[in-house]
């Protein structure tokens, strides 16, 4: 270590322990300016990406299959086309990210989908729709990989999975938002639809943050008008703890990451647990109408649900960085979601509303919060830069490939009640619970065998040989 490392290093207290840390002043001010200046437009940018890739599941609810003249199951094959990009230019744009910089490569797929939402209002037909969705899959596909990883170029492991939470909360609010939004411009009687008003209102929203974002993140706390050069070492000397900072993109850190089973493990752990995120923000609008005939109803009744599990998200992953515990608050999360729905798939609920409306909060309570805690898991296990983009990269093609699954599964045959698809989201839902508490056991299993000296420090983390593989 350098003696201007050994310097910092007395300023505050070690990062390696596994118990909470108490932080010095310097560094409590440095995390606060991260969140000032980071977290506002992460958040605004993460709103935007719900807002467009959710809404048409709003513009179902309001004439879009009539209007484009859409038959059978061409809305599920909407979907399931524009999943197929959504998973295939995950890792392009991670890697990409790291080669460019995911502060410049975040602004520029937005402003891009944005241009493509807006334009999705000028369509007339199955194939003018269809083309707008499968682009729109291909430049949004990076934008979450990106910024989480984005995220853990500035925050510790420890500080992670809260400040993902806090951009990833914006996806329910969008979701609320884009449900009152929908409920006022379904009631115009203009020149245009109301689903077209929907398009692009959204879209320009999406156009003007991606702007703004672009001159305002910046690319490094280095070169960052933001930061001071004593910040900027502060920086380097926490993130030191657990990563390994290799300069430029190396392929030797991303073949490694291949070959890793444990890799391709919490892919498949993605895919699981995404067939139940992208059920609920495709579908529940959908699931939500067998509840009321009322189509701006649907649509404001979907606020409550999303607003709730905003809070719980938050909470949970509050809860997660306090206690250093990834997989057991992911797990205990989902399994209340998988009850919900277990119930909403079995129980006759035509004629009991009330309870209904009720089940779906569960279906929000936990379903998006392995999204946030598996990445923060994956993150703090990934030592190289490089290997953590790739690593992430491949999380997330395995969540959107799962929004294949979720669009097969729901088929409009199966509606009101769609008990095939709910009953398909719960078993991937348990599937996941128990590879996800299987994957924990064996972190646990390595920490104890470096506790007791048969290993006598994890590969690439020499400056922190106390390292412990985050549970």
């Amino acid at each position: 270590m350098s003696e201007e490392n050994k310097e910092i290093a007395t300023s505050i207290r070690p990062l390696s322990d596994n118990s909470s840390t108490l932080k010095s002043e310097a560094e409590m001010k440095l995390v606060r300016k991260l969140d000032l200046v980071l977290m506002p437009p992460l958040m605004l940018a993460y709103f935007t990406h719900t807002l467009d890739r959710a809404n048409l599941g709003n513009a179902k609810t309001a004439g879009l299959e009539a209007d484009l003249g859409l038959v059978g199951n061409q809305y599920s094959l909407l979907l399931i086309l524009f999943y197929i990009p959504y998973g295939l230019f995950n890792i392009p744009a991670t890697m990409s990210a790291k080669r460019f910089n995911p502060a410049v490569i975040m602004p520029i797929i937005m402003g891009a989908w944005g241009t493509l939402a807006m334009a999705s209002a000028a369509t007339t037909n199955f194939g003018g729709i269809l083309a707008c969705r499968v682009l729109m899959g291909a430049v949004e596909a990076g934008f979450l990989p990106c910024a989480m990883f984005y995220c853990s170029l500035f925050y510790t492991r420890k500080e992670l999975a809260l400040r993902l939470s806090a951009f990833g909360m914006m996806g329910f609010i969008a979701g609320a938002v884009s449900g009152i939004i929908a409920y006022s411009v379904f009631q115009w009687h203009k020149s245009l639809k109301g689903w077209q008003y929907l398009f692009l209102i959204e879209g320009a929203l999406t156009i003007g943050i991606s702007i703004f974002n672009f001159f305002w993140l910046p690319r490094s706390i280095e070169s960052s008008r933001w930061f001071t050069e004593d910040e900027a070492k502060l920086s380097q000397y926490r993130l030191d703890q657990d990563t390994s900072h290799e300069k430029g993109f190396v392929w030797a850190d991303a073949v490694k990451e291949l070959k890793d089973w444990n890799v391709w493990s919490f892919a498949f752990m993605a895919l699981m647990y995404g067939v139940g995120s992208n059920s609920s923000s495709n579908f529940l609008p959908a699931i939500v109408k067998r509840l009321t005939v009322n189509t701006a109803k649907a649509n404001l009744y979907t606020i409550g649900p999303n607003l709730t599990a905003a809070f719980i998200q938050l909470s949970t992953s509050w809860l997660s960085d306090h206690f250093q515990q990834r997989a057991t608050f992911s797990a205990g999360a989902l399994l209340v979601s998988l009850i919900g729905f277990v119930l909403l798939g079995t129980l006759d609920l035509l004629h009991d509303v009330k309870v209904g409306y009720f089940i779906t909060y569960l279906l929000t309570f936990g379903t998006f919060t392995p999204g946030i805690l598996v990445p923060a898991w994956v993150a703090s296990n990934t030592h190289t830069t490089t290997g953590r983009a790739l690593t992430l990269g491949m999380l997330f093609a395995g969540q959107n490939f799962a929004g294949i699954i979720s669009s097969a599964v729901f088929r409009a045959q199966d509606a009101p009640v769609y008990r095939p698809a709910l009953i398909t989201v719960a078993v991937t839902q348990g599937v996941f619970i128990v590879v996800c508490l299987i994957q924990r056991q064996y972190y646990t299993r390595l920490n104890k065998k470096l506790d007791r000296g048969e290993i006598k420090q994890v590969v690439g983390m020499e400056l922190n040989p106390g390292f412990r593989f985050a549970l």
